[in-house]
């Protein structure tokens, strides 16, 4: 056997062990730059040129029969490590975030029994529940600020040079817009779950009595409604009750500040 073949073979184990950790370096980075959104690259600016630096020797001076290739493999393989790590607690706070909107939209923030109820009971019995509603997503708000504070930690913006600082506060108002997104689901949700519970043919369609339980007397060949339909100055109206309804909806809206 050629003493060059023989030598190959005796490091062949090594070969393939160095192969394995190398593309598994190559991998993770190519998943990196694939899944990281324009707004997000910037905040990896001054990580990424670092791994761009340290991997450049495997390109330009390296070989197979070099000494210090072991320790090539291990500094970049933490330093791809740490930079997969940023990566994945970036998408996983967004993540987190978005899965913590979503249940605003997946409970209307307006209940009803199957039964007809004195719109002064609907009145009531909405005003307790919206306000154990609000509170709970205040908490979830809370808890947007908590991840958002994550990310703020493991980035540290405020400590890299620039564009990475510069970007933060861009990537807040992408969060932000995440955040506006939920509320106007959480908020149209509702909106349409009240419109499809006072339609006719929605509850007739699918078996449901009426909300509001309604007197009507004739007075001097006049019709008319205890409570009122519309508004009326004492604001127990059909319609006062809606708008009152309505504005619980809007008002998730303020349950949760800007992050920005």
């Amino acid at each position: 056997m050629p003493e060059q073949a023989k030598t190959l073979f005796e490091k062949a184990d090594t070969y393939r062990r160095w192969t394995v950790r190398l593309e598994l370096i190559v991998g993770k980075y190519n998943n990196m730059m694939k899944v990281l959104l324009p707004v997000e690259k910037p905040l990896m600016y001054e990580r990424v040129k670092q791994i761009n630096k340290s991997l450049q020797a495997g390109f330009d001076t390296l070989q197979w029969n070099s000494e210090n290739i072991d320790k090539f493999i291990d500094t970049n393989t933490t330093i791809m490590g740490e930079l997969d790590f940023l990566v994945e607690k970036l998408k996983g706070g967004v993540q987190s975030m978005i899965a913590v909107t979503n249940l605003w939209s997946e409970t209307p923030l307006f209940q009803r029994k199957n039964r007809t109820q004195a719109p002064e009971d609907v009145e009531n019995i909405h005003n307790a529940m919206i306000a154990a509603r609000l509170d709970i997503i205040k908490g979830e708000g809370k808890e947007i600020h908590r991840l958002v504070k994550d990310l703020n930690d493991n980035v540290r913006p405020e400590k890299t040079q620039m564009p990475q600082k510069q970007q933060w506060p861009r990537y807040l108002s992408y969060i932000n817009g995440h955040i506006i997104e939920g509320i106007t689901e959480g908020i149209n949700s509702s909106m349409t779950y009240l419109a499809e519970q006072i339609d006719i043919s929605y509850n007739e369609t699918n078996d449901l009595a009426p909300i509001f339980d309604i007197k009507v007397q004739l007075e001097d060949r006049v019709v008319q409604f205890e409570p009122s339909i519309c508004c009326n100055s004492r604001e127990n109206g059909i319609r006062d009750i809606i708008n009152m309804i309505t504005g619980h909806f809007y008002s998730l809206a303020i349950q949760i500040p800007r992050i920005d």
